[in-house]
Formats: C-alpha cells, sequence, structure tokens
C-alpha cells in the first residue's frame, strides 16, 4: 500500500478518502528504494510492471494512473547472485541496473572517516540545537582501526552514543564504546603501520584496565568492602574479585 496507495474501502481501517502511494507523490521527480535486495518477490512482479508500462492502479481500485518517476535503488546484496538464487527477478535486475554505482565498505576507505565525522557531528549539533563536539585526534585513530561490519550506519550510532555519554564540548578516549576499544575482530593489518597499530591496542588494554579498576573501587565503596556482593554486582567469582584486587593494587 506504501507504493501504490490504496482507495477508500480497500481493506479494514483504511483511511475514507483513500491514500496515493509512493509513485504518485513521486511522479515527476525520483523515488528512493532502500534496501531493493529484500522486496518481496510479489512486489518485484508490481514493480517491474510499473516500470515498464509508467502507469499504477490504486489497491482496490480500478482508475489507472500515469506515473513519470525515476528510479534510485540501494541494496547490500550481491542482486545477481540473488537471480541465481532464485530470490530476485533478473528481468528487474536488468531493467533496474541501467547506471551502477559500487561504494566500497567504510573498512576499505577509512581515510574517509573524519569527513564522515564532520558532516555527522555538524548535523548532529544543528539536530539537538547545541554546540558542535570536538573529537580528539586518538579518538580518530581508534576508529579508523576498527573494521566497522556496520559500515556508516554503524558509524552514526557509535557517534550519537560518544555524543550523548560526552559532557563536555570534547569527545575524548573515555567515550568510545568497548567494541571500538577492544573489537572482537581485529582490522586488516597495514605494514607500514605496524608499530602504531601495536601501540593502540597497547592504550586499548590500559584504557579497559583502568576502567575495570574504577568500577571495582566504586563497588567496593558502594558495598562497604564487601566481597560477596562486589562479585555479584561484576558477575564474578570472589576469587576472581580478590586477584583483580590485588592486580590493580587496590587498597582495601
Amino acid at each position: 500500500s506504501e507504493l501504490f496507495g490504496y482507495v477508500e474501502g480497500a481493506f479494514t481501517g483504511a483511511n475514507r478518502r483513500g491514500r496515493p502511494g509512493k509513485f504518485e507523490l513521486a511522479s515527476g521527480g525520483t523515488l528512493f528504494l532502500d534496501e531493493i535486495g529484500d522486496m518481496p518477490f510479489e512486489q518485484q512482479v508490481a514493480l517491474l510492471r510499473v516500470l515498464q508500462e509508467k502507469k499504477i492502479v490504486r489497491i482496490g481500485g480500478q482508475s489507472v494512473l500515469p506515473v513519470d518517476v525515476r528510479i534510485i535503488c540501494a541494496t547490500n546484496k550481491d542482486l545477481l547472485k540473488e537471480v541465481e538464487r532464485g530470490n530476485f527477478r533478473q528481468d528487474l535486475y536488468y531493467r533496474l541496473n541501467v547506471f551502477s554505482v559500487i561504494l566500497p565498505p567504510l573498512r576499505n576507505r577509512r581515510e574517509d572517516i573524519p569527513l564522515f565525522l564532520d558532516y555527522l557531528l555538524e548535523r548532529l549539533a544543528v539536530k539537538d540545537s547545541v554546540p558542535r563536539k570536538q573529537v580528539d585526534p586518538e579518538v580518530v585513530s581508534y576508529l579508523q582501526q576498527y573494521h566497522w561490519p556496520g559500515n556508516i550506519r554503524e558509524l552514526q550510532n557509535v557517534l550519537e552514543r560518544m555524543v550523548g555519554l560526552c559532557s563536555g564540548d570534547r569527545i575524548g578516549v573515555d567515550n568510545l564504546p568497548p567494541e571500538i576499544l577492544a573489537p572482537t575482530a581485529p582490522p586488516t593489518p597495514v605494514p607500514d603501520k605496524l608499530v602504531a597499530v601495536t601501540t593502540l591496542r597497547e592504550k586499548r588494554k590500559d584504557v579497559l584496565a583502568e576502567r575495570e579498576r574504577q568500577e571495582i573501587i566504586n563497588l567496593l565503596s558502594q558495598y562497604g568492602g564487601n566481597i560477596s556482593r562486589v562479585a555479584r554486582a561484576m558477575e564474578i567469582s570472589r576469587n576472581t574479585v580478590y586477584r583483580k584486587i590485588k592486580q590493580y593494587n587496590i587498597n582495601l
């Protein structure tokens, strides 16, 4: 119903006056279809028909409505492979594939991360009507070492989280989420920067260790030195708490 609209009484709960679909609203302009590779097969048939005939019929209606729309699609799937698997119509693929732009994943263009940060920080500042945050160079280094499985959307979410955690006007290493400080999947090593990568990993360990040390100190203070309660709060054994107290040289 979103793409093609519907007429009055087309289904239970339908608007009394019906509703135009995206194709009608975009007529004379451009319609962007995101994640086209996830479109259900029956909708693919309907989309192909619109592209070929340049007209639609609202759901539940009979009137033919002409539409003149330029279609831009995006997908994170290999559509040719989806065609081979029978998940995407071959005729629709060739109808859409007039001009293609392949965007490499963020992990393959980490030199662009400062540019994305600049753009996203400006957007967040305008959106929330607050002064724009600055980012410490060390934070940028951490972000450029991360492998970004979620690409730009993950970067945007991470940045929003850091802005929310930052109490001052500068985003520092303390505001980085754990998955950036200690990623489970290491980034692709860069031989000519091996020393720099090693240094960053050592700093990650130091930051995480200091966070854990401070957490133990805070819990010991909160629970009056009760090791059992500290262990339950951290979901570790009492012996592990004692070992970490010794490791971090915490005075009881």
